[in-house]
């Protein structure tokens, strides 16, 4: 699994069709300073690193504006991987975008996108994707933004009960 950084956009993602996001965000599930709208920092990580099969993206979000500096991802195994890959994985692709030192109260927070095939429902191999990034994120003393699920049906989130049909990954 080697991570790949890309600090150039790529292709935009597509905008979100009216209706396929929830209207009123729970506010619960927002780091403060991030995207009110999930998919709107769903779009923006999409910006910086194409959506792809198999893939894992992580963003370094500006809490202040809630837009991505910097992105990253990394490929996926399709089966269940041991977890200490997943940590080494995980941090070698946060590593490089992580800010140098950390700040109090924290100044960047991350988010995920686990991109796969398959249903819009999270499963054990996704939460363990999720729990590598927290317990690496913890290290660098970021907090998480949010976790989304991509798949070829659209997207859902890991807290709350956001949810879309676009973007999605290409059947």
């Amino acid at each position: 699994m080697t991570p790949v950084t890309d600090h150039e956009p790529a292709v935009p993602a597509p905008d979100t069709a009216p209706g396929t996001a929830s209207e009123t965000p729970s506010d619960s599930a927002l780091t403060r300073g991030t995207a009110r709208d999930p998919a709107t920092l769903l779009r923006r990580l999409g910006r910086h690193v194409p959506f792809g099969t198999d893939r894992v993206l992580v963003g370094v979000v500006r809490l202040s504006r809630g837009y991505v500096e910097r992105a990253g991802w990394c490929a996926a195994a399709t089966g269940p991987v041991p977890a200490a890959d997943l940590h080494a994985a995980v941090l070698a692709c946060l590593a490089p975008l992580a800010p140098p030192r950390p700040a109090i109260p924290p100044t960047h927070a991350v988010a995920m996108v686990r991109c796969r095939r398959g249903r819009v429902v999270w499963l054990p191999t996704d939460d363990a994707w999720v729990s590598a990034l927290a317990a690496e994120a913890g290290r660098h003393r970021l907090p998480v933004a949010e976790t989304f699920l991509l798949t070829e049906h659209g997207w859902r989130c890991r807290t709350g009960a956001a949810a879309g049909s676009v973007p999605a990954l290409t059947a």
